[in-house]
């Protein structure tokens, strides 16, 4: 048994191996990605003196409580799918779907209020490496709504352990995209 399969009580038996497997590939993909992508960023800003701070937007925090509150509207669903109430589920799924849009147009907001201040890519390596850094996690969550808007629609009435393994996938994989943009905020804040 597998240490996400141990940390998930009473579900071990309705994860596929190899669902499991693909999530844990997953994770590690986008973590060896944000890992080179941030090590540039800090490796950069200690270079030169053309690096100047950037005043991010309050739309970039802002961020993580949608997304928190996705993750909760997600495994709600998730858990009301489990216990057979799909009405619930369709309710919970979709709102957590929904505030992940939400916070997709509100990085959009914060990337047009930086240009706005008139930085961009070409004339300030900190707005770069914040363009490129969070416009790769705009687009991997992006993809992760594709993969839940799918789930959701395609999900069976019934209660089968095949769909809720595939919704617990797409659900995991979200929450750790929440872990990976709290980091990058504090990142962002701390680093910029």
């Amino acid at each position: 048994m597998t240490a996400v399969e141990q940390s998930i009580p009473g579900e071990a038996a309705s994860l596929d191996r190899s669902a499991v497997t693909g999530l844990v590939s997953s994770i590690a993909a986008t973590t060896m990605m944000m890992a080179a992508l941030t090590s540039a960023y800090i490796v950069r800003r200690g270079l030169g003196s053309d690096w100047e701070p950037l005043q991010l937007p309050l739309v970039v925090p802002g961020g993580v409580p949608l997304l928190m509150f996705s993750s909760l509207s997600l495994e709600i669903g998730r858990r009301a799918y489990r216990a057979g109430r799909h009405a619930a589920f369709v309710r919970a799924w979709f709102t957590g779907i929904v505030l992940g849009a939400v916070f997709v147009l509100t990085q959009v907001h914060g990337w047009r209020e930086i240009s706005r201040a008139g930085l961009s890519m070409a004339t300030s390596p900190a707005a770069a490496f914040l363009f490129v850094i969070s416009g790769l996690f705009v687009a991997l969550v992006i993809a992760t709504l594709s993969v839940l808007v799918w789930r959701g629609v395609r999900i069976p009435a019934g209660n089968s352990d095949a769909a809720h393994t595939r919704l617990a996938i797409a659900a995991y994989y979200w929450h750790y995209l929440d872990c990976v943009w709290i980091y990058l905020v504090v990142l962002f804040y701390v680093r910029s």
